[in-house]
C-alpha cells in the first residue's frame, strides 16, 4: 500500500525540499493573470541583493517571454532554480516604474523546517515545525537554545499540517525531550526485522512542561514524535486525530531519474500501537487499548488521538459555497489591494491599517453579491468573511513567520495549550 511512482522533475523538487536548501533566486511567488508575481523577497538571497521588491512582475527570463497561459508553478521553479553561481537575466515590470532589467546569480536558498520560534508568554516558548527534513534536528536545537536563553522553561511544539519526513530526524527530535533509554519508536514488517530506537539522555529539553499540537494533516514522522511524547507521558497532545500514516518507505531509483517509493514496514509507538489507518474507507480498526509508561489508557484507532481534542467551528453552507465560487477573484482582489498599498502597510502597522480600511475591504467582497438576498446573507456572516479576506491580503505582505504570529493571536489550539501550561 501507498507504493508510488515519482517522476524525475518531482523527485528533484522533493529532494531539494528534504535536503533543506536549493539553488535559486530567493523569491516567493504567485501566478496571477498568467504572470509571475513576486510576493516576498527572501532575506540575504540573490533577489534581495538585486533589489527586487514584492509586487514586481517577472515578464522575461534569459531573453524568453515568461508570461502567458503556459506559465505554471513547475515551469517557474524549473526555470528559476538551477546551479549555484549561474547567471539569470530578468526583466521585471514594477508599478509606476515600468520595465527594469536585473542580473542575478543563483545561490543557496534555505528551506527551513522551523517556520517560527518565539516566546508566546514570558516563560513559554513556541516552535512551529513544518516538516522533518535533513536540517530539522539542527534547527530545533538552535530554536530551543534561543528560547531557553530568553527564559522559556515550558514549550508548545506545533506539528499541525506537518506531513512528516525522515524517520531518523523524528527520532533525533524526540530525543531532545526524553530522559535516557526511553523508547521512541520501533519499526518492523514481513521482510524487515524489528528495530527499536531509544533516547540517549543528550536532549536539551528533558524537563520543562510540553504540549504538542496536531491535526488531521499531521502525518508519519509527526506521529512518531507525538506518539513518543504521549506514550512516555512526557507531555500532552492537543488538537485532532492525526492522519494515520504509520508506514516506513524506501526509495528505489530508476534509470530515467525517476523513483519508486515502496512500503517495507510499519512503525509502532512505545506502547505498541500501530497508528496506520485503514487502507480504504471500507475497513475499520477495532479500538484496541494500550498503556502509556505511567499506565494511562491510549488507543490504536488509526492516527494519534489527542489528550485534549479541539472542536472547530465549521463553515455554513453559504460561506463554503461563497469561497468555492469566488476564491480566485478574491485572491486577485487581495493581491491588488496589497499591491496598491505596499508603501503604506508593513509588518508593524498592518492591523491598524486593515482595520482603518475595513469598509473598503468589505465593499470588495459585497460587490460579488448577485442579489439582495445574497448581500443580506453576506452581512450575517460578515464577522467570518471579512477576517478571511484580511488574511488573504496579509499573505501578500507578511513573511511566513509573521503570518504564523498573526494567526496565533486568536488560535483555539494555542489557547488550550496555554491553559494547560499556565495551570
Amino acid at each position: 500500500p501507498f507504493t508510488r511512482y515519482i517522476p524525475r522533475e518531482q523527485l528533484i523538487r522533493d529532494q531539494e525540499d528534504m535536503d533543506g536548501d536549493f539553488y535559486g533566486i530567493g523569491v516567493q511567488f504567485s501566478i496571477l493573470r498568467d504572470t509571475v508575481m513576486v510576493i516576498k523577497v527572501l532575506d540575504n538571497g540573490p533577489s534581495k541583493k538585486a533589489n527586487l521588491l514584492g509586487g514586481d512582475r517577472i515578464i522575461v527570463v534569459d531573453g524568453q517571454n515568461f508570461t502567458g497561459e503556459d506559465i505554471n508553478n513547475d515551469k517557474v521553479m524549473n526555470t528559476l532554480r538551477g546551479k549555484r553561481g549561474e547567471k539569470v537575466e530578468l526583466t521585471i515590470f514594477r508599478k509606476n516604474k515600468g520595465k527594469i532589467k536585473k542580473t542575478l546569480y543563483r545561490d543557496v536558498i534555505p528551506l527551513k523546517s522551523i517556520e517560527s520560534a518565539y516566546l508566546i508568554k514570558s516563560s513559554i516558548g513556541y516552535i512551529k515545525l513544518d516538516k522533518f527534513s535533513a536540517t530539522t534536528h539542527h534547527e530545533l536545537k538552535e530554536a530551543i537554545l534561543m528560547l531557553k536563553d530568553k527564559g522559556a522553561n515550558k514549550l508548545i511544539l506545533d506539528l499541525r499540517n506537518n506531513g512528516g519526513g525522515y524517520l531518523q530526524q523524528a527520532v533525533d527530535v524526540s530525543n531532545e525531550f526524553l530522559e535516557k533509554n526511553f523508547e521512541i519508536v520501533s519499526t518492523g514488517g514481513k521482510y524487515r526485522k524489528k528495530q527499536t530506537y531509544f533516547s540517549n539522555k543528550k536532549g536539551l529539553f528533558k524537563k520543562g512542561d510540553l504540549v504538542v499540537l496536531i491535526n488531521e494533516n499531521s502525518a508519519s514522522a509527526s506521529e512518531i514524535l507525538a506518539g513518543a511524547i504521549q506514550d512516555n507521558d512526557r507531555g500532552y497532545i492537543v488538537g485532532n486525530r492525526s492522519f494515520g500514516k504509520g508506514l516506513v518507505q524506501e526509495q528505489f531509483l530508476l534509470k530515467n531519474g525517476a523513483a519508486f517509493m515502496v512500503t517495507v514496514a510499519k512503525y509502532y509507538t512505545p506502547s505498541g500501537r500501530s497508528i496506520q489507518k485503514p487502507y480504504n474507507n471500507i475497513d475499520s480498526i477495532p479500538s484496541k487499548k494500550f498503556k502509556t509508561k505511567e499506565g494511562r489508557d491510549v488507543y490504536a484507532e488509526g492516527g494519534i488521538m489527542p489528550d485534549y481534542e479541539i472542536y472547530r467551528d465549521t463553515m455554513s453552507n453559504f460561506e463554503s459555497d461563497f469561497w468555492i465560487k469566488n476564491n480566485t477573484i478574491l485572491y486577485e482582489k487581495a493581491f491588488d489591494f496589497a499591491d496598491e498599498n505596499r508603501e503604506y502597510i508593513n509588518s508593524e502597522n498592518y492591523e491598524l491599517f486593515l482595520n482603518k480600511n475595513q469598509n473598503q475591504l468589505w465593499a470588495k467582497i459585497t460587490r460579488l453579491s448577485k442579489s439582495k438576498l445574497e448581500k443580506d446573507s453576506m452581512m450575517v456572516f460578515k464577522k467570518d468573511l471579512l477576517p478571511f479576506f484580511k488574511r488573504m491580503v496579509l499573505n501578500h505582505i507578511l513573511s511566513t513567520e509573521e503570518i504564523i504570529y498573526f494567526d496565533n493571536k486568536d488560535d483555539e489550539y494555542l489557547k488550550k495549550a496555554l491553559k494547560i501550561l499556565l495551570i
